[in-house]
């Protein structure tokens, strides 16, 4: 196996329902966080048969809603709801105004509340509605932003897990091993980056403005509610994030579509 390519496929067998490839983990143990300038190529790889699946469907003729909302039942499914996961226990442990350590014990729970289930249809509803408003451009336009915005928040989550302590001692993101500063401005860099050059070719110097400005508006205001009421971030916070820039990315390329 080329050493190179050894990150991404560590990271991608953790990140995805993908097998783990042989010889992945040879030499270990490898802690996640090690590997965590590879997301957003995992972003990329993972979004990137949804974003055939859109295309296909789209140029065969089926509906810009029916497409996005298949290319994101899809994504859901390669991922595992691995980031739904963490969306929906943040949103129940972080608004229902519980102090810090019962806010950890809520988002540790399996069972989901209120607030996580209107997270979970909030962020279906959202992402099926941006991305059906760039396929009506056209299905093209649609496949580059799915793996635009998937790039860009797997870097914007990179990013807050380098840059918050864990909430949690002993819980997954701590044991995982934390990316360095480096790792994680590396990862955001090349997120984003990745997202500019793919949808850039369909929405021009704009995709290299509105969509970065708010997905950092985004990143922002998660990263602040998390050092006020957690004091730092966790699993689920690192999913939640994901999901959360995705939506803001998706939502920044829809309004550019005038």
């Amino acid at each position: 196996m080329i050493r190179p390519i050894r990150p991404l496929l560590r990271a991608a067998a953790f990140l995805t329902r993908l097998p783990a490839a042989p010889g992945a983990f040879h030499g270990g143990p490898w802690p996640l966080g090690g590997d965590a300038a590879a997301f957003p190529a995992v972003g990329l790889l993972v979004a990137a048969p949804p974003a055939l699946l859109l295309w296909l469907l789209g140029t065969w003729g089926l509906s810009p809603l029916t497409t996005a909302a298949i290319a994101v039942l899809a994504l859901v499914a390669l991922t595992g709801a691995l980031h739904e996961d963490g969306l929906g226990d943040t949103a129940d442990g972080l608004f229902g105004h519980a102090d810090r350590s019962r806010a950890l014990a809520i988002m540790k729970d399996s069972r989901i509340g209120t607030y996580g289930a209107l997270a979970l249809v909030g962020s279906l509803l959202l992402r099926v509605a941006a991305l059906a408003e760039i396929a009506a451009i056209s299905p093209l336009a649609g496949a580059l932003a799915l793996m635009g915005s998937a790039a860009a928040s797997r870097g914007a989550m990179a990013l807050l897990w380098s840059e918050l302590p864990s909430a949690d001692p002993g819980g997954l993101a701590d044991r995982m091993g934390r990316p360095s500063p480096r790792a994680g401005r590396l990862a955001a860099l090349i997120g984003w980056g990745s997202g500019a050059v793919l949808t850039a070719s369909v929405f021009g110097w704009g995709a290299l403005l509105l969509p970065p400005i708010l997905t950092a508006l985004a990143y922002l205001w998660l990263r602040s509610v998390l050092r006020r009421r957690l004091g730092g971030q966790t699993g689920d916070a690192l999913g939640a994030c994901q999901q959360i820039v995705e939506i803001a990315c998706l939502l920044g390329l829809a309004l550019l579509k005038g």
